[in-house]
């Protein structure tokens, strides 16, 4: 199962359906109450660990207990099943302690609502995802707004950190969790919390991280419209549109590989002049944002599922090399 979401595994989600269809869908945006009820309704309990031993006196053989005392079992409260075994000294942050936190960052802005949030691999990871309910928008881009997202992650598995990050994932499965940390790791919006640390103690870190999604968020508003102001000519776009999709060399294909990089490529135009990228199409901004569409939802996969794992767990590379294409067009 891609998404890891087990039998006792709960998400839910608001108004638009999930990929896996698992999720309990809300028509309307729950209150902190309704929604921590419906997938957090556990807590995380401490259980001692023993070590059967074997040993032989005069009555003859004997098995006894030993406690380890540096190591304890991560269990959840409702079914008992064992999560991870963890340091004994480690302090885990409860789901609850999650939603303090996430009503802490929602406070008296309405704007703030929450959009997912569930379990996965039977409660070894958990994440509630907020949505800033305002709209960016790309001035000149007629198609450029976004919902950007918080997410707060945890885990109960040794290794694991709370983290809260800032993303445009919409977090609804282990393989999206996965890449909204990839991709706040490599944009530097990935926020770590002490699991130390008591809730009045973690305010300023929260703070701090509010400040960073902010940041992130104008920071990626200023670049994509930067990106409309670099004009292309559709000589340079054919350029990108060459580069982006390479031709082999021609002494190391066949007919077949010709046939099929040109048709990539007659895809790739379709995309930069569809209706999506009107109005932005002989731009920086539209040759990236043809380019991104064509690799998540057009270019030829195997199977839906090796699309999926490609578009959605390995996209970085493949964005990073658009993005510096479509900026070198415009000097070429």
């Amino acid at each position: 199962m891609a998404h890891e979401i087990t039998k006792s595994d709960k998400v839910l989600a608001v108004r638009e359906a999930t990929w896996h269809g698992l999720e309990e869908l809300l028509p309307e945006y729950p209150t902190r109450e309704q929604a921590e009820a419906l997938v957090h309704d556990w807590s995380v309990i401490r259980e001692p660990i023993y070590r059967k031993k074997f040993s032989v006196d005069e009555s003859g053989p004997k098995e006894t207990f030993e406690l380890v005392e540096d190591f304890e079992f991560n269990t959840r409260s409702d079914n008992d099943e064992p999560l991870s075994v963890v340091p004994r000294e480690r302090i885990d942050i409860q789901p609850h302690e999650m939603w303090d936190m996430a009503e802490l960052i929602q406070g008296q802005d309405k704007n703030v609502k929450y959009e997912t949030a569930g379990s996965l691999r039977g409660g070894r990871d958990v994440w509630i995802l907020l949505m800033l309910n305002e709209p960016v928008v790309i001035n000149g881009d007629p198609n450029g707004e976004s919902l950007p997202y918080f997410a707060l992650q945890n885990g109960y598995e040794q290794g694991t950190a709370f983290r809260g990050q800032a993303t445009n994932v919409r977090i609804v499965c282990k393989n999206t969790s996965r890449l909204s940390d990839l991709m706040a790791e490599a944009k530097g919006v990935n926020f770590s919390f002490r699991h130390g640390a008591t809730l009045r103690e973690r305010i300023e870190e929260i703070q701090d991280a509010l400040a960073g999604w902010r940041e992130s968020i104008t920071s990626w508003k200023l670049q994509k419209e930067f990106m409309l102001t670099r004009h292309v000519t559709p000589k340079q776009a054919t350029w990108f549109v060459e580069q982006f999709i390479e031709m082999p060399h021609v002494g190391l294909i066949t007919d077949r590989v010709r046939q099929n990089v040109e048709l990539a490529r007659l895809e790739l135009i379709t995309e930069l002049y569809s209706g999506m990228n009107r109005g932005i199409e002989l731009t920086s901004l539209g040759l990236f944002e043809a380019a991104s569409s064509w690799n998540e939802h057009v270019r030829a996969a195997q199977t839906p599922i090796s699309r999926f794992k490609r578009s959605m767990l390995s996209p970085t590379d493949v964005l990073e090399h658009a993005h510096h294409l479509a900026l070198e067009a415009v000097n070429v």
